[in-house]
């Protein structure tokens, strides 16, 4: 009967471990490159690697994500894909982040959460039917900086205890309590910010039909799309000279996906096609900045899209049940 703890980072894994005394005794392990670590834990970092992996007799406990930045502008996307293997995996997600927190610098301000990913979060409980759970981190109200007294763990603590009593069971009182918490807090913060019931500017559903013909080529070898006859387009605005990107693009496919769109836990369980636009990048350049390579992130671009929709061309994406 034993505990492991695989890691991203030793300082991350100790903290870790002083959430539960059960985890004293646990085995602390580095969550190494693809294809150095055991099959379960490879199979979780084939997107991208989360901050802690806890097993209990190599059996999946729950995934944990933390940060200490608010998720607001382009960072919003940075770490879902993590949060999506282990759903996938119908293991247990803690993404513990600040809902609200100052931002530094020239123009500080105190920053919230951008509901999208609270939504997204949301959705990928209810489709994977497991929890996947954003735990606030504490700021003061006084000044919006972090609370780092050690009182900020405490509401982490008591869920991550919750998985470890109720194991095997992926679930308890208390994860769906949460559950229902969250759902009410995404509803207060939508009400104070209306604009984020919303896709973004950068995203847009309309007409399968319409957005082919609006293209400048030829676009009946990719007529496999009309079998849907809407479709996300989340656009981008890259340059060829810097289209080598992957956080946190990769990752805001998953928002809008899991938000608007995902009706089942496979990337073609859904009604809309979702296609990625990057309209100034040629397919021979985007295939030799963002390969679908699996010992490459570039192949994050390809785990949930339908397509990649370039300035000559489209590259299809086919998903197939794993």
């Amino acid at each position: 009967m034993a505990y492991e703890i695989w890691g991203d980072n030793e300082n991350e894994s100790l903290w870790f471990q002083g959430l539960d005394s059960r985890l004293k005794s646990a085995k602390v392990k580095s969550i190494g490159k693809r294809g150095s670590n055991s099959k379960l834990v490879d199979s979780l970092v084939v997107y991208d690697r989360p901050d802690i992996i806890l097993l209990f007799n190599d059996q999946p406990i729950l995934v944990l994500e933390k940060t200490a930045e608010v998720p607001t502008g382009h960072n919003v996307g940075q770490r879902v894909a993590r949060l999506v293997r282990a759903a996938e995996h119908e293991i247990p997600v803690l993404y513990f982040l600040p809902f609200d927190a100052r931002k530094h610098g020239k123009h500080t301000s105190v920053c919230s959460i951008n509901t999208r990913l609270l939504k997204a979060m949301v959705r990928m409980s209810e489709i994977h039917n497991v929890p996947v759970l954003p735990v606030q981190w504490p700021c003061k109200k006084s000044n919006g900086e972090l609370v780092n007294d050690g009182t900020q763990d405490n509401n982490l603590a008591i869920l991550v205890s919750s998985l470890l009593d109720s194991f095997p069971k992926k679930s308890n009182k208390v994860t769906r309590q949460y559950e229902n918490w969250l759902e009410e807090e995404l509803e207060r913060r939508n009400e104070q910010h209306p604009p984020y019931r919303k896709l973004p500017t950068s995203a847009k559903i309309e007409k399968t039909s319409k957005f082919l013909e609006s293209l400048s080529f030829e676009t009946k070898r990719y007529s496999s799309l009309l079998s849907r006859s809407e479709t996300l387009i989340y656009k981008m605005d890259m340059s060829p000279d810097k289209c080598r990107r992957e956080d946190p693009y990769t990752g805001t496919q998953f928002i809008y996906d899991y938000g608007w769109l995902r009706e089942g836990p496979r990337p073609f369980d859904r009604n809309s096609n979702l296609l990625i636009h990057v309209p100034k990048v040629t397919m021979k350049r985007w295939n030799e900045a963002n390969p679908n390579d699996p010992e490459r992130k570039s192949s994050n671009w390809y785990l949930t899209a339908d397509g990649i929709v370039l300035k000559d061309g489209i590259i299809l994406i086919e998903h197939k049940e794993k």
